[in-house]
């Protein structure tokens, strides 16, 4: 930690070139905050140039900002201070040890100041007159009293200002602004009373700091106490980018290894199993530590790739040529130096832009790896799901309130159980008919599926495990078949670390309810409750014992399978009588789950009892851990299934199975995907219907309370496919629950159609095309005809990121839509794919699926809901080969299509096929269309 804060502040006049030059005149210098005026935005409402990884502040996004504050030591405590931010003025405050500081950046246009500069800036001094303030700007206030010729109206107004606040001037003599015409001071730093003190080595770089007018004004804060600093909390501890995966593996102690499962397979004793399972873990950590560095963080930007010694030299040159003009005094050599420097300034500039360019299209292109989901398919995520890595809850409060906010946000996310019926089970030993004897196959099968999540406390990633799998997966086989065997889950597999992420689009994230928690448990202890869950539901799925309606985690059931039952539903009942529909939400459902319900579930489902008792052990004694910089606060949890353990949705799934199966409303039916419930009622009359809505309502709240958990009745919906209103309000509770004209179920937008043969789903249609439209705007921005990625990889990134987007329940809703929702779907489909043939606007729909060899989405969609019905055994197709069916029909719509070109298109392709060799490109493209620069070079 550190007590010294590095402040500097520019003014960059709109500048992208300025922006390039400050931050690589700031490169070494630790800069902790930049203070911005006329940063450069390109006419949009936010500022370009720097990072993206650390913070910036700025006005809202309705104007366009004159004023921002860059924050470049990502580990100080800062928010914005929203009632002295705005276009001109941005506010911050950084917390410290004892008291906040505040810190805020002005710039006034020249002969502009106004009432609202003043009275704005007086009550800031006036509302922080008892806290360290500091206010540094371009104020374009010129006075004789800090140094100027003349004294101009800003500069009254700033003095005046000064004077009733007793505020200290920093400045100097030497200029902060210099021109061909002249130099001024009007770069001011101010500060009241209490932050006067701590100011040292205030500095004016005039000379040589910039290639353009403003000089770079920097200067510390030293603070009495070190400021509060975060530190990135996280379980990934190695940099498995650089790591020796050769070393890592003969870095594997497997004498130590097998002597640690050796003495587990001949113990009954659970606390030596706990010790050599620690051992055996240590082996992992200690091979991670000798072939791979430790994660190390900067809290400082570093330097672009592009900027090389070219640059650097080049701006040394663009710097002193400025130096010699503004010290020049006859007036003919400076405007002959003034032409020089602008000569060079402006090749700097262009080589800035062009190097930029080069080293963006290399970081976009990626010519090196055949990896589809590379930098494109990043940075198109990150724009359609921006993530924020702040905590506001957190980093809003002084520090010395974060150790009580990390209990209440535990607390709050993992009450303790307090009402739970005692329910008595068999504690002892119970051994299952046959004993386990887990393969060395079958544990490497288990690593080989598993994904790239974030480890436990014990730093063991996935990735680690599979490079060592061949020789870990016997042993693991081993500790394994031992624990199922004696119904043990080891202690040090149930301690899970907690991480909150704020849920997107809420208004106020100071409130625990708006943040997701994820619990991060370890990875070998993952595998075990993988064989755990598959023990469990393969005895329910073979018996029989999971109600059918329950869609979600379940073998051969998805969310396509539970839409489709809920639309047959409605269709069905629609037709001749007044349908509605119930959509449930339970408030923090899979966080409140009662334990001792699920295991009197399971006893009640029959599940084997060495199975049952094994969830005993995995149930006692869990502990979760939130860690936020060197705050630590754990509890011991007594209710819920963590999010991101394997064995989480099939727990709830038995826990809710008991209202799948006991539901038998007449006209009322029942559906579940996990947590989300949709019920749907029907009636002959609009009393009756209500009457039966009313009835379920009541029969799934008083389920809620029987098994501990709450409906959120705010977020409980009811959607009417009748246009009649209900005489009284449907009210649970003294909760009234809300009639909407649309509801979301799994993502697919529902409405009442005014025909009864039909479903009306245009805002779902609606909701794709934007998104899509969207999604479009930001992949054209990254790739262009004349660079970006190839063309195999525009295509493959169609398939996997842009068509399950606009397909994603195509089997529920592509009958139900009419021919202009279809034709718009296809246009947004188009312009992808000649997106991805690199074609000119002009060249036809046929023409691009030829290229692209991708089929109309129209024939995607039909073979998509072909497959679902044959794989469901709704609607089998007559053929001992799918797969093949479904691919020679493509290949003749394919045919069909190419058709339809023009004769010059099939002139090209003998075959009536474009050919597998032939790749498309910006050129490729114009020869086979004879458009673009190639139609004009033949022509000639």
């Amino acid at each position: 930690m550190t007590n010294k804060l590095r402040i500097h502040q520019q003014n960059l006049r709109k500048s992208s070139t300025a922006t390039q030059d400050l931050l690589s005149n700031l490169e070494h210098s630790n800069t902790d905050l930049i203070l911005i005026q006329e940063p450069h935005t390109n006419s949009n409402n936010k500022i370009m140039g720097f990072p993206s990884s650390s913070s910036m502040y700025q006005a809202n996004s309705e104007i366009i900002p004159k004023t921002g504050i860059f924050v470049n030591n990502t580990s100080l405590f800062t928010k914005k201070i929203e009632d002295f931010s705005n276009s001109w003025i941005t506010t911050i405050q950084i917390h410290l040890q004892q008291s906040p500081l505040i810190v805020s950046t002005v710039y006034i246009e020249p002969n502009s100041i106004s009432s609202i500069h003043e009275n704005l800036v007086r009550k800031l001094f006036k509302t922080y007159e008892n806290v360290p303030l500091i206010v540094s700007g371009d104020f374009n206030a010129r006075h004789t009293m800090w140094h100027n010729r003349i004294t101009n109206k800003h500069g009254e107004v700033i003095y005046e200002i000064m004077n009733d606040f007793d505020l200290y001037l920093h400045n100097d003599q030497r200029p902060t602004c210099l021109t061909i015409n002249g130099s001024s001071i009007i770069d001011l730093t101010l500060t009241n009373h209490k932050a006067t003190p701590f100011i040292r080595n205030w500095n004016s770089k005039s000379n040589r700091q910039s290639i353009f007018d403003h000089a770079l004004i920097e200067f510390d804060y030293i603070s009495r106490d070190e400021i509060p600093q975060r530190i990135f909390n996280t379980t990934r501890r190695f940099n498995e980018g650089k790591a020796d995966w050769g070393k890592f593996r003969d870095s594997i102690n497997i004498e130590e290894l097998n002597l640690a499962v050796r003495n587990i397979e001949h113990t009954q004793n659970k606390n030596k199993i706990e010790h050599n399972i620690t051992k055996f873990t240590k082996i992992i950590q200690k091979a991670a530590s000798q072939s791979m560095p430790i994660i190390k963080r900067s809290i400082y930007h570093k330097r672009s790739p592009w900027w090389d010694n070219e640059l650097r030299c080049m701006q040394i040159v663009v710097q002193n040529k400025r130096y010699l003009f503004t010290k020049e005094k006859n007036l003919i050599a400076k405007q002959y130096l003034y032409e020089e420097y602008k000569h060079f300034r402006n090749k700097y500039v262009r080589t800035i832009r062009k190097k930029k360019f080069q080293q963006w299209k290399v970081f976009l292109e990626e010519i090196n790896t055949n990896n589809t989901w590379g930098n494109t398919h990043k940075l198109i995520k990150n724009k359609l799901n921006p993530k924020t890595h702040t905590l506001p809850i957190i980093e809003d409060f002084p520090p010395n309130e974060h150790p009580k906010i990390i209990e209440n946000i535990v607390n709050n996310m993992f009450p303790t159980h307090t009402n739970s019926p005692n329910i008595e089970h068999s504690t002892t030993q119970e051994s299952p008919e046959q004993e386990y004897n887990i393969s060395k196959e079958y544990i490497e099968n288990l690593i080989s599926k598993t994904s790239k999540k974030a480890p436990g406390s014990d730093n063991v990633t996935y990735t680690m495990l599979k490079a060592i799998r061949e020789i870990i997966s016997e042993p693991l086989a081993k500790i394994f078949s031992k624990c199922l065997n004696i119904g043990f889950f080891p202690q040090q597999w149930k301690k899970a670390s907690l991480i909150i992420f704020p849920k997107p689009n809420k208004s106020d994230y100071h409130l625990h309810q708006n943040y997701r928690p994820i619990s991060l448990l370890s990875s070998i202890g993952k595998l075990l409750e993988k064989i755990l869950q598959i023990e469990i539901q393969n005895y329910l799925i073979e018996n029989n014992k999971i109600n059918p309606n329950q869609h979600g985690f379940t073998p051969k059931k998805s969310t396509i399978t539970a839409l489709f039952a809920i639309k047959n539903k409605i269709l069905s009942d629609k037709q001749h009588k007044m349908t509605s529909l119930i959509t449930i939400d339970f408030t923090g459902a899979f966080d409140n789950a009662d334990w001792n319900i699920i295991l009197n579930n399971m006893h009640q489902l029959q599940i084997p009892q060495h199975l049952i008792q094994m969830m005993h052990s995995y149930f006692h004694h869990r502990t979760i851990t939130m860690k936020y910089n060197k705050i630590e606060y754990s509890k011991v949890m007594t209710k819920g299934c963590p999010q991101g353990s394997p064995l989480s949705p099939l727990l709830w799934n038995i826990l809710i199975n008991k209202l799948l199966d006991s539901f038998t409303i007449t006209n009322a039916s029942i559906y579940a995907y996990a947590d989300d419930i949709t019920v749907i009622c029907s009636s002959t009359d609009l009393d009756g219907l209500q009457s039966i809505i009313i009835e379920s309502l009541d029969f799934i709240n008083n389920f809620s309370h029987q098994n501990n958990l709450k409906i959120n009745f705010s977020k409980t919906k009811i959607l009417n496919f009748h246009k009649k209103s209900f005489h009284q309000p449907i009210i649970i509770e003294s909760n009234t629950i809300e009639i909407v004209n649309k509801l979301k179920i799994l993502g697919v937008i529902f409405e009442n159609h005014h025909l009864k043969s039909k479903i009306n789903f245009t805002s779902h249609i609606n909701s794709i095309v934007n998104k899509a439209t969207i999604t479009k705007n930001i992949l054209i921005s990254y790739c262009k005809n004349t660079f970006g990625i190839d063309n195999r990889k525009r295509k493959n990134l169609f398939k996997g990121l842009i068509r399950p987007m606009l397909t994603y329940g195509s089997e529920i809703w592509f009958d139900q839509i009419n021919k202009s929702q279809k034709k718009k779907l296809e246009s947004i489909q188009h312009q992808f794919l000649r997106n991805s043939a690199m074609a000119f606007k002009t060249v036809s729909k046929s023409c691009i699926n030829c290229l692209t060899k991708i089929e109309t989405l129209d024939t995607y969609i039909s073979i998509k809901t072909m497959k679902f019905l044959h794989n469901n055994n709704i609607q089998r197709i007559d053929t001992p080969n799918p797969n093949l069916f479904f691919k020679e029909l493509k290949k003749s719509k394919l045919l069909e299509i190419f058709s339809q070109t023009n004769q010059n298109f099939q002139s090209f392709f003998i075959n009536n096929y474009v050919p597998k060799f032939v790749h498309t490109n910006y050129f490729t493209t114009q020869f086979s269309q004879h458009t673009g620069h190639l139609r004009s070079i033949s022509a000639e």
